[in-house]
């Protein structure tokens, strides 16, 4: 196998992650959602606190990418250069931090209108899977990271 070929599974292994990370995410998210709508939470306030969480979990890792070093014995400079690479990910992180406690609104709502109705089963479908009560709530400029899934499984 070629070191290409090689980078090339890696990266992909790594989106497989991401994708896991962010399905987990989501089934949590809706999760926390029905748990407080339950205890009587506004979507609007579950919204802010679910908001909040994010941002927060963003923050630490703006955190932890912010304290890391360049390998023990590296050339200076291949210190600076990973220095200014911390700081170019540490300030996007931040950026992204700073509009996922603003602007993640509207979520805890659209999960309240997938409990209140869900997907029927189609009557015919050569789709497997198709009409198990899965449904996606994206919406623009979320990463794609809404998508919902109501039912078994």
């Amino acid at each position: 196998m070629s070191t290409e070929q090689s980078d090339s599974d890696a990266y992909g292994q790594e989106l497989a992650r991401i994708g896991h990370h962010q399905s987990e995410a989501t089934g949590a998210r809706f999760t926390v959602f029905k748990a407080l709508a339950a205890l009587g939470v506004t979507p609007e306030q579950a919204d802010e606190i679910v908001s909040k969480l994010e941002a927060g979990a963003v923050a630490g890792a703006h955190t932890w990418i912010s304290e890391s070093s360049a390998p023990h014995g590296s050339d200076p400079q291949f210190e600076d250069g990973w220095h200014a690479g911390v700081r170019d990910v540490a300030s996007h992180l931040l950026r992204i931090a700073d509009t996922t406690a603003t602007t993640q609104r509207g979520l805890a709502a659209s999960s309240a209108l997938l409990l209140a109705h869900p997907r029927r089963r189609p009557l015919h479908s050569g789709t497997p899977g198709a009409g198990t009560g899965a449904a996606a709530g994206h919406r623009a400029g979320d990463g794609g990271g809404s998508a919902v899934h109501v039912g078994p499984g």
